[in-house]
C-alpha cells in the first residue's frame, strides 16, 4: 500500500495510514512513517552523490503522509540540489498544509534543511523522529534560529494568499496554463524579495505541473519555481524527458529575477524543452 502511494503522488492518505495501523497492529501513524522511510528513498534521484535520502511528513490538517527524497542535477550547480526534507516541506506548501511531524533517517537534517523547516509559521511545534527512537522539536536541532519573525514576518501560513491581485500581463497563453500560473503565483511566499514568480511545465502528454517561489528568511535556502515544479514532477514519478515546454511568470523590473537560473537548470535537465518568459501585470 505504501509503494502504491508513491506511484500516486507520494501521498499516503490518512485513511490508508489507519488501515495499515489496524492491519499490522502498529503503534500509530508515527510507526507507519518510520516504516515508510525506505519507500520514500525510492523517490530520490541522486546521480552525483549516490546518497539516497528519504523523509516522511505528517500533515497537521489532514493526517496524510507526504513522502519525499533528494534530487540532484548533473551539469548544474550544487545549490540547485533539493534535499529530502525540502522535498517534503515544499509538497506540504503546494498542498497548503503544515507539517506536524517529520521522520528522517539516521542522518540528521542538515543546517540547510533546518533553515528551510524554520520558515513555517508552525515550525516551533514541528517534531522530528527517526528509527533510533529520537523524538525532538525543531528547536532541539536548531536552538538559536534565524526565523521570519526576526525580519518582522510571520513565515509560511496555511491558507495565506500573499498576492491576491496578481494577474498576467499577457493574454495569449492557453486558458488552463494562465489560470494555473496565476493561482500558484498568488500563493508565492516572497515576503523578502517581494517578487513572486511561478512556472508551469507542460509535459509531452499534455499534463501540467506547476511550482512557485518559496523564499527563506536567510535568502538561501530559497526554493525557486522550477525546483518546486520538479518536486511535483518527481512525486508523480515523471522524468525530466517528459517536459515539453515551460512558461515562467516573473515580476517586471523586479530586484529578484529567477529567469537566468531557471533557464540554466531547465537547459541542463531538459535541453529540448522550450522556455517562455512572461510577466505579471
Amino acid at each position: 500500500e505504501l509503494r502504491a502511494s508513491v506511484a500516486e503522488g507520494s501521498v499516503v492518505p490518512a485513511a490508508a495510514v489507519e488501515r495499515l495501523v489496524d492491519r499490522f497492529g502498529l503503534a500509530g501513524p508515527r510507526e507507519v512513517m518510520l516504516l515508510a522511510l525506505p519507500v520514500a528513498t525510492t523517490l530520490a534521484v541522486p546521480p552525483l552523490s549516490g546518497f539516497h535520502v528519504g523523509a516522511v511528513g505528517l500533515e497537521a490538517e489532514s493526517g496524510d503522509l507526504i513522502l519525499g527524497g533528494n534530487l540532484e542535477f548533473p551539469g548544474s550547480d550544487l545549490s540547485s540540489t533539493i534535499h529530502g526534507e525540502g522535498f517534503v516541506a515544499t509538497r506540504a506548501f503546494a498542498r497548503d498544509r503544515s507539517l506536524a511531524v517529520l521522520a528522517t533517517g539516521e542522518a540528521r537534517p542538515c543546517g540547510h534543511c533546518r533553515q528551510t523547516l524554520a520558515e513555517a509559521a508552525t515550525a516551533a511545534d514541528l517534531e522530528l523522529i527517526d528509527p533510533l527512537g529520537h523524538t525532538l522539536r525543531l528547536a532541539d536541532l536548531y536552538p538559536w534560529p534565524f526565523i521570519p519573525a526576526d525580519l518582522g514576518e510571520s513565515g509560511i501560513v496555511v491558507g495565506a494568499v500573499p498576492w491576491p491581485d496578481l494577474r498576467l500581463a499577457a493574454d495569449h497563453l492557453p486558458i488552463e496554463t494562465a489560470a494555473l500560473l496565476v493561482r500558484i503565483g498568488r500563493r508565492a511566499h516572497t515576503p523578502y524579495g517581494r517578487c513572486p514568480a511561478a512556472i508551469v511545465l507542460r509535459l509531452r502528454d499534455g499534463r501540467l505541473v506547476a511550482g512557485t517561489t518559496i523564499e527563506s528568511v536567510a535568502f538561501n535556502p530559497t526554493i525557486g519555481p522550477l525546483q518546486a515544479a520538479l518536486i511535483e514532477l518527481a512525486a508523480q514519478r515523471d522524468t525530466y524527458a517528459s517536459i515539453g515546454s515551460a512558461i515562467l511568470a516573473i515580476t517586471p523590473d523586479g530586484e529578484v529575477d529567477p529567469t537566468a537560473s531557471t533557464r540554466s537548470l531547465l537547459a541542463t535537465i531538459a535541453p529540448d524543452a522550450s522556455l517562455t518568459v512572461t510577466t505579471w501585470a
